[in-house]
């Protein structure tokens, strides 16, 4: 009986070693499946297959781009906690690579879809902004610069509406001096936002309430010459 075992254990490792697994071409194939999987837009599934590819092929060529159709899959499938984990991993472990561009992309995308309504918490939209920002420092010409300036906007008008949003909450309550930080920041943060002219006419209103008449002057005429077709240039005139 021993003796047979031995002769059976022989023959397996023979046969394994007169036929060995291309791993090589098993990655490959491994990784073309997950594109196929990808390209029926099946994103849940094809995350699942490319987390096993990651820890089945760790050292293969289609190692790192297979990291990047996972992200690339979770942003797809609204998963945006995992595509800002995975495109902070990736940024991280690769940043020589090409894709790190489009990498920092999704992340500052997966921000942006978690941003919502002024009336709400903005910490994605200022993630978001910060993150839109920050790729277009490190990379003048990239591929998204017409999408980051239109995001850009967006988000800049978002939490600004959010800033006087709360700054009129604290004008209606009586209180000043915290109203006024609000519109002042919106008047130094936020110059270009569509709300600046709102922001100023009632940072206006709240100098005048502390009685710092020379602060609400020079607001004013600040409002009346950038802001001059506006509806509130006209209501801080009538205020003085």
């Amino acid at each position: 009986m021993r003796k047979w075992f031995v002769f059976m254990l022989f023959m397996f490792f023979t046969a394994c070693a007169s036929s060995p697994v291309d791993m090589s071409k098993s990655a490959e194939e491994a990784y073309q499946k997950a594109q196929r999987i990808m390209e029926l837009e099946e994103y849940g599934r094809a995350i699942l297959d490319l987390e096993k590819f990651s820890s089945k092929y760790p050292y293969s060529r289609f190692a790192t781009p297979a990291e990047l159709m996972r992200l690339e899959a979770a942003y797809l499938d609204g998963q945006y906690i995992l595509s800002e984990t995975l495109g902070l991993r990736f940024v991280d472990a690769h940043p020589d690579d090409e894709k790190r561009v489009y990498a920092q992309y999704l992340v500052a995308m997966s921000y942006y879809k978690q941003s919502y309504s002024a009336k709400l918490d903005q910490q994605f939209s200022h993630r978001s902004r910060d993150a839109f920002l920050d790729l277009n420092q490190q990379f003048p010409v990239n591929d998204y610069s017409q999408d980051i300036q239109k995001y850009l906007t967006i988000l800049t008008n978002r939490v600004a509406e959010h800033e006087v949003i709360v700054g009129k909450f604290y004008w209606d309550k009586k209180r000043y001096v915290a109203a006024t930080n609000r519109f002042l920041y919106v008047k130094n943060k936020y110059a270009t936002a569509d709300v600046t002219a709102e922001a100023l006419f009632y940072l206006v209103q709240s100098y005048q309430a502390l009685q710092q008449f020379a602060q609400a002057r020079e607001i004013e005429s600040l409002l009346k010459s950038d802001f001059s077709q506006s509806e509130w240039a006209g209501k801080a005139a009538l205020l003085m």
